[in-house]
């Protein structure tokens, strides 16, 4: 596995500004955001893909599980 030390992302001024006003001496806030922001965003994939699964009627009738407990 390889672990990524730096990445580079091109930004305007404005959003330099407002990341060093932000997260002046705390990277690790920067880092903590950025994790709930991907955490997030994954929970949501699933969500709506669940749903979508639902809607199409590919998933199994939940009553056949509570019957069985």
């Amino acid at each position: 596995m390889q672990h990524i030390s730096s990445i580079e992302v091109p930004m305007t001024q404005e959003l330099q500004e407002f990341f060093v006003y932000r997260y002046r001496n705390q990277p690790g806030k920067l880092v903590d955001e950025f994790v709930k922001y991907l955490n997030t965003q994954k929970e949501a994939h699933e969500i709506n893909k669940a749903l979508g699964e639902v809607k199409a009627g590919k998933t199994n009738d939940i009553s056949k599980l509570l019957n069985a407990l």
